[in-house]
């Protein structure tokens, strides 16, 4: 997999699919954590460490919703 730094709207979208995967039951598949990791080329543990706070943990938190089923930082 092709490492690379993730953009702070690449990191807070990846937090919104969490919360949406949280939230809602039907979405949980479609954004399961390796599938996240796929769209944005990155690993399953950098994906669980960012959602976890542990990597990029200077990006600040925002609010999200769905918007054609991509979720967007407001």
């Amino acid at each position: 997999m092709s490492k690379r730094k993730l953009t702070e709207e690449q990191v807070r979208e990846i937090r919104c699919f969490e919360r949406l995967r949280a939230h809602y039951d039907g979405l949980a598949k479609v954004y399961q954590r390796k599938n996240i990791a796929n769209k944005y080329g990155v690993s399953y543990s950098v994906v669980t460490a960012i959602v976890d706070g542990h990597a990029y943990a200077n990006v600040t938190d925002e609010p999200c919703e769905v918007n054609n089923e991509r979720c967007q930082s407001n």
